[in-house]
């Protein structure tokens, strides 16, 4: 029971988090609000990562798949993830990010061996027609070229993440340290963010990172840190089998809130909450081993 508990407190402080992300946005740019979740995820993630790893027999070959792994995720999935929520809106962003399983499933059939079952294929079809119906809502609302500028961003980002999934999952099976495998990756993300901001710091004065960046970011940073805590206590309490389908609940979080909080910002429709779901209903299908 606890397990739930924490898996659903992780999902919510994913999804809370995102809400004040999007709160500010205009105020900011991706790559500063990247930075300022990532600094706050690092001195939230080290400390409890160094109390818990056992560093007598560090094993330097999953530590280099830590970073690679780091470097796709947190790395550019998050920056992705930021610039879609600028481009297309928080709710339909999330929705086309949150299918990232599916690319997960397609590299492990296609690299690992894996098989699809029924209940696979039935959530493949959720999540195509569901992309499909969020593509439409964008086309009642947008132009035909906003849309591709729209849905390329959470793609990649998603891409990013399932990519790194594997890869980190290759990391536990050499050295099984899960924590340090998330800080060592948060790390990663923060040197790949300082590498990008200091050319365009040179560019334009808009995109240079100040304090108010970590006034106005700080708090979601520590949620979205505090989320990924939550997330490994839960693991460490129930089942993945359990655990995994809850915190694919961020979406529907993220939806609630949206409605609840940004309704000045973002139009909420049931069209878009109607293809989020089958969305999520197609993610915990194709999930299922």
């Amino acid at each position: 029971m606890l397990g739930i508990v924490l898996a659903l407190l992780s999902a919510m402080s994913f999804g809370l988090s995102q809400i004040f992300i999007r709160k500010n946005l205009e105020k900011s740019n991706s790559i500063n609000i990247s930075l300022t979740v990532t600094i706050m995820g690092n001195l939230l993630l080290w400390p409890v990562a160094l109390y818990f790893t056992d560093l007598t027999s560090v094993n330097i070959e999953g530590l280099i798949l830590f970073i690679v792994a780091g470097f796709l995720a947190p790395g550019i999935a998050r920056l992705f993830y930021f610039k879609g929520m600028e481009t297309s809106g928080i709710s339909t962003n999330a929705s086309i990010f949150s299918t990232y399983p599916l690319y997960t499933s397609i590299i492990a059939v296609l690299f690992l061996g894996e098989t699809f079952t029924i209940e696979n294929w039935t959530g493949l079809a959720c999540i195509i027609i569901g992309i499909m119906l969020v593509g439409r809502y964008i086309n009642n609302n947008h132009t035909t070229n906003k849309i591709k500028k729209e849905l390329i961003f959470p793609v990649i980002g998603s891409l990013a993440l399932a990519f790194s999934q594997i890869v980190r999952k290759e990391g536990l099976n050499i050295y099984n340290q899960p924590l340090l495998g998330v800080a060592v990756g948060y790390t990663t993300a923060l040197i790949v963010y300082f590498a990008m901001l200091a050319p365009a710091s040179n560019r334009s004065s808009i995109i240079k990172f100040s304090r108010k960046d970590i006034q106005l970011f700080w708090k979601p940073g520590t949620g979205i840190a505090l989320g990924w805590l939550l997330s490994f206590l839960a693991l460490s309490q129930e089942m993945v089998s359990i655990v995994a389908p809850l915190l694919q609940t961020e979406l529907l979080f993220i939806l609630v809130f949206a409605y609840s909080f940004l309704r000045k910002l973002e139009k909420i429709s049931l069209k878009l909450v109607a293809s989020a779901i089958l969305i999520i209903v197609g993610v915990l299908l194709i999930s299922l081993n």
